[in-house]
């Protein structure tokens, strides 16, 4: 509930507390919530069912089903100042352009309703890795050069942050956000699992359930969702 207070307090929005149990009908309330443009879920995710309705397994299935955005949070109560930092992952995916929107209301919304924060504290972390593949580094630059323009044409604050030999540029922004404090990673869940997350166990289960407690703001990717850029 704290984390949904702050958020409230970011986005000058109201709250409203939806009671769950097992047999709760999904679809209806995703209904509800799209007439009520709502503008996102706050779900808090543990490992176990004794410590939140959320575990790993449920919280895949109601943010793969939901056109809201998830925001996933752990049991640790926000600072102040969270949320002032924007930590966003980009790698080859195209789809994950649409993440630059979010990263822009959250960096606009804080300016507005936290005045007390200073504004140069307040920024937008691209974070991406440098492939040694042309092919494969070229797709990272055009989607970087995209969601640059965008912020520069909202004139969002962002900075950038290249790294080598990131095996995974989601868990690697975990780690990131961990060091600058006080942030928000936002995370595209892939449509289908590769062979890797077969193997290790899908990436979305350290992002949702991460143990260093930074919030999580999840999308499905959409056909149906356009980023425009002018």
């Amino acid at each position: 509930m704290a984390h949904a207070q702050k958020l409230s307090q970011i986005f000058d929005v109201e709250i409203n507390t939806i009671p769950l149990h097992e047999k709760t009908n999904l679809d209806a309330v995703f209904s509800n919530a799209e007439n009520d443009n709502t503008l996102f879920f706050v779900m808090p995710v543990a490992l176990s069912r004794k410590l939140s309705f959320f575990n790993l397994k449920k919280a895949r299935k109601w943010i793969r089903k939901s056109r809201i955005p998830v925001l996933t949070v752990g049991n640790k109560e926000p600072a102040e100042a969270d949320y002032q930092n924007v930590v966003l992952p980009l790698d080859i995916n195209c789809q994950e352009k649409e993440l630059a929107q979010w990263a822009s209301y959250f960096s606009a919304h804080f300016q507005k309703n936290c005045p007390h924060i200073p504004k140069e504290n307040i920024s937008i972390h691209l974070v991406y890795n440098q492939y040694k593949d042309k092919l494969l580094n070229q797709k990272v630059q055009n989607n970087i050069a995209f969601v640059t323009k965008v912020f520069d044409n909202l004139e969002a604050p962002y900075l950038l942050h290249p790294f080598t030999k990131v095996d995974n540029i989601y868990t690697y922004g975990l780690q990131f956000a961990e060091k600058i404090g006080n942030s928000i990673l936002l995370y595209l869940l892939p449509k289908h699992y590769s062979f890797i997350d077969l193997i290790f166990g899908p990436v979305a289960n350290k992002i949702l359930g991460n143990k260093e407690q930074i919030p999580a703001l999840c999308l499905n990717a959409m056909e149906d969702n356009f980023v425009l850029c002018q």
